[in-house]
């Protein structure tokens, strides 16, 4: 038996333009999805697992040069909802993948099942930047650039947030309409259509990633706040910010606060989940509840994959 736990994540700022070579500031939050591997000692039958961990155990078995792979059961438990780009199918990758290397040969090896997440994360988005399976591997701030397809640049930041500076709030918007993959689309068909203004928008979105990371290693939340405001316009001007979410992020912004969309975000209603930052926790949790909205607060910066227990 192993069993591996893995962390959700979000994006601090720089989803959609990473896709195009711009860097993304990822934190691994405090939702946590395990993963166990067991001996399936009855070899009659196909065990069921899900089906995107087979997928992901077939890139295992491709990686070990394996022809075949002994019976296996995979169980997962998550506290990372699907679906509201907190990173859900990518922790999956790289739980299932981690679990199963040392399962299968004994290896733990984060960045190989990082390689391994990465292609298994084709089949849900088509053509992820990832990021996701990067930060969910890595846990705690990660700096992030794909530079070529077989180059990425990856910085596991050698700071954390301050605990004064961790003032961070999940606002559950509702399961969005359009996946990732959709999403991604949406903003490929405007950089043919509106390309130097999409460009433009992309450029500006590098520069909060930028501030928004000196702000986090300077305790600056003046800083803070505002990259992440210009930031969350750029992704407007992507056009992922639905108006509805447009509308309860220009309440907090006048609050004192910031929010952003997370991940994909969406065109139509629900976004998922937005990340906010606000000192005032019943200031946030009043607006949320203005609109009928969940807020929970999020610890950033957690740890990455984990190897629990093995038998």
């Amino acid at each position: 038996m192993v069993k591996v736990s893995v962390p959700g994540k979000v994006n601090i700022m720089g989803e959609h333009a990473v896709v195009y070579g711009k860097p993304a500031l990822l934190a691994a939050i405090d939702k946590r999805l395990t993963v166990t591997v067991l001996d399936r000692k009855d070899t009659s039958g196909s065990p069921k697992n899900p089906e995107y961990a087979e997928h992901i155990l077939s890139l295992v078995q491709k990686d070990l040069g394996f022809s075949t792979v002994p019976p296996m059961e995979i169980s997962i438990q998550s506290d990372i909802p699907s679906g509201y780009h907190l990173g859900s199918s990518a922790a999956v990758a790289v739980g299932v993948a981690s679990a199963a290397l040392y399962f299968l040969k004994h290896i733990w090896n984060p960045v190989r099942a990082n390689q391994i997440a990465y292609e298994s994360e084709k089949m849900k988005h088509g053509n992820p930047s990832g990021g996701d399976n990067t930060i969910c591997t890595f846990g705690g701030l990660v700096w992030y650039r794909k530079e070529f397809e077989f180059l990425r640049s990856i910085f596991q930041l050698p700071f954390h947030i301050d605990p004064s500076l961790n003032n961070f709030f999940l606002i559950k918007t509702g399961k969005p309409k359009e996946s990732t993959k959709e999403m991604i689309e949406i903003v490929r068909s405007k950089m043919k259509d509106e390309r130097s203004k999409i460009e433009s928008a992309f450029v500006l979105n590098e520069e909060q990633t930028k501030r928004i990371t000196v702000a986090i290693k300077e305790s600056d939340e003046e800083t803070l706040v505002d990259a992440i405001k210009i930031g969350e316009c750029t992704l407007e001007t992507m056009g992922v910010v639905s108006d509805s979410a447009q509308k309860i992020i220009r309440e907090i912004e006048l609050a004192g606060g910031a929010a952003k969309i997370l991940g994909g975000g969406g065109k139509k209603g629900p976004v998922g989940y937005l990340l906010a930052y606000h000192r005032d926790e019943k200031a946030i949790q009043a607006i949320g509840a203005s609109y009928g909205y969940k807020v929970e607060q999020v610890k950033l910066g957690e740890e990455g994959v984990q190897l629990e227990s093995r038998d």
